[in-house]
């Protein structure tokens, strides 16, 4: 089936779970062009504290919020079972983000390699998991990445892979809009190389790691915008760092942020920072606050 025939036959059936008048509900798509500076929260951060399950609480994502941050990023982390007590308290932490006012994208697996291609098991926790945020969640606040990262040669190892996992999905979450990125980790490069999906709700994302000059931050995004607005698919930067050098040099990574930010404000791509974390680099927050380090929160400006 060509692929128009395939986006017209998924459009129509999107329109008929919309219910009787066949008018869609609104969905996190179609906020994104309003989103302009979000954070990750890595793995574990959202529920735990010395590996104890625990929730951060409304008040904590409020002081994100006043932080200038518009929207966060979780995915459920590859260790977290296929049992529900784990996505369970993500959607805590879920409904505690909504409270605040921030929008979520939610993760639903971590990875995906070809040399290591997931079971039967896997491909049903999955499933599970669409089914579960997809009934308990609000398609306005939350869109699902049925993955966190693939990292296969090439699109055409991909495509099929990226397909059975955003059907996968739509089978379980019919009204939300549905993530996905390009072979390589999402890179900017393999999402130029990416056919779109025949799903019509989707968003792509890609994940940067390259800082540099405002020529080479505007060159590679003003082609990640160009493909968006060539395919009429919304794209969001799920995760920005600065250059990987600048892991753990605070002032080098605001430097690339204070120069990547406007540039992507300029182009409308909405940013996620990497990230909110427990770890040692790419830490915007002292300690389990909310707020960006000082420093950051001064190249954060930029991009607001």
């Amino acid at each position: 089936m060509p692929v128009t025939d395939r986006r017209a036959v998924l459009a129509a059936a999107l329109a008929l779970a919309a219910g009787p008048a066949g008018a869609q509900a609104a969905t996190l798509r179609d906020a994104l062009p309003g989103l302009r500076l979000g954070a990750n929260l890595e793995r574990w951060f959202p529920i735990a504290a010395s590996q104890r399950p625990r929730r951060l609480g409304r008040a904590w994502w409020q002081d994100l919020r006043g932080a200038g941050f518009d929207h966060v990023r979780l995915f459920i982390p590859r260790d977290a079972g296929g049992g529900e007590d784990v996505p369970r308290l993500f959607l805590q932490a879920i409904e505690d983000a909504n409270e605040a006012g921030l929008p979520v994208f939610l993760g639903l697996a971590d990875l995906y390699e070809p040399w290591s291609p997931w079971d039967e098991a896997a491909w049903w926790i999955m499933q599970a998991r669409a089914r579960l945020f997809g009934r308990a969640t609000d398609p306005a606040r939350v869109a699902l990445g049925p993955l966190n990262e693939p990292a296969f040669d090439n699109p055409a190892a991909w495509t099929p892979v990226r397909d059975r996992l955003l059907a996968t999905a739509r089978a379980e979450a019919p009204r939300h809009a549905l993530v996905w990125g390009g072979h390589e980790w999402c890179s900017w490069r393999s999402l130029l190389r990416q056919p779109p999906p025949a799903d019509p709700l989707t968003i792509a994302e890609v994940h940067d790691y390259e800082g540099g000059a405002a020529t080479w931050v505007a060159e590679r995004f003003g082609a990640v915008a160009a493909w968006r607005d060539r395919h009429n698919v919304p794209v969001i930067v799920g995760e920005l760092g600065g250059a990987l050098p600048h892991a753990e040099d605070e002032a080098a990574w605001a430097r690339d942020l204070s120069v990547a930010l406007p540039v992507l404000r300029r182009l409308r791509l909405p940013a996620t920072l990497w990230a909110v974390t427990h770890g040692g680099h790419w830490r915007l927050q002292s300690g389990e606050e909310a707020r960006p380090r000082p420093r950051l929160a001064e190249a954060l400006r930029a991009g607001r």
